[in-house]
């Protein structure tokens, strides 16, 4: 699974203000099915009960939002210093920071709240108290986390990530394999990754600020896409795809046996963003 530094230096290009705005602006998170699919399987937590760490969690606090009223320590951890930084001005409650609220309070209601400005805060407060830490990661190299962060936690979510940076089903395994480590026995591992069953349109927006052709179509087949995808502003030079059931047999051969798992489309006319999103909830055993 390797990569050379000139690719690892690109990530540094991630504009996380544009992935912020296209994707977790107003009325974005309602296209998510993943989300209530989330919510569901927090419900099962007691308060305060659970250690979580949110690798390659870009700069979106979505899961951290679902999560806060269960954990008592949560880490943030990516590999792109731009997303560590629009997390860490969130926490300092830098004016300029991103507004997650109306996200928040999406959430909140999803969970049976009324979702007002009060629980909005309260919400808020308990993301900021129980956000511990945000960290560098990389999970191309051996140790994938800093020294004192590597766990056992007792969820470990990983949305959108490794479809990023793996080229084939053997460096897949070999990911899986390293996030494996960090959860502990009977702890859980929420894998969300771009799976083959669409086409991937690139948005309007997008291309006009890459210079690219409008109505430009990647045709996706499983396995490794060497064309340009888009997303936050950032040229990635090859996007990886496979079958949910590929990565069901993946995950069981890391010693994970599949709790639930579910696949949906999602589909943005603002942006043109069509995409097949598998989610894999797994316990390891």
């Amino acid at each position: 699974m390797a990569t050379t530094h000139e690719d690892k230096q690109k990530y540094d290009s991630f504009d996380a203000n544009v992935y912020l705005k296209d994707f977790c602006g107003p009325g974005k998170i309602e296209l998510y099915a993943s989300i209530p699919l989330y919510v569901e399987f927090f419900s099962q937590f007691s308060d305060n009960s659970i250690e979580m760490l949110d690798f390659g969690g870009g700069p979106s606090l979505l899961p951290l939002i679902i999560a806060a009223r269960k954990v008592t320590h949560y880490i943030h951890a990516d590999y792109a210093k731009n997303n560590r930084t629009a997390v860490e001005r969130w926490l300092k409650k830098d004016p300029d920071s991103f507004d997650w609220r109306e996200n928040v309070r999406y959430i909140l209601k999803l969970e049976g709240n009324s979702g007002t400005d009060e629980e909005v805060t309260e919400r808020e407060d308990r993301m900021r108290k129980v956000l511990g830490e945000v960290v560098h990661c990389d999970i191309l190299v051996d140790q994938v986390m800093p020294p004192g962060f590597e766990g056992p936690f007792d969820v470990v979510s990983c949305l959108s990530c490794l479809d990023c940076v793996c080229t084939s089903v053997d460096s897949l395994r070999e990911a899986i394999g390293k996030l494996s480590r960090l959860v502990r026995s009977g702890g859980y591992l929420i894998l969300l990754s771009s799976t083959v069953r669409p086409d991937y349109h690139l948005s309007e927006e997008e291309q006009k600020r890459k210079n690219e052709p409008i109505g430009e179509v990647v045709h996706v087949e499983a396995g490794y896409v060497p064309e340009a995808k888009y997303i936050g502003g950032f040229k990635y030079q090859g996007f990886f795809y496979e079958s949910i059931s590929t990565y069901v047999k993946l995950m069981k051969s890391c010693d994970f046996t599949v709790v639930k798992q579910f696949e949906y489309i999602c589909n943005d006319p603002s942006t043109k963003y069509t995409d097949g999103i598998g989610i894999l909830i797994c316990k390891k055993l």
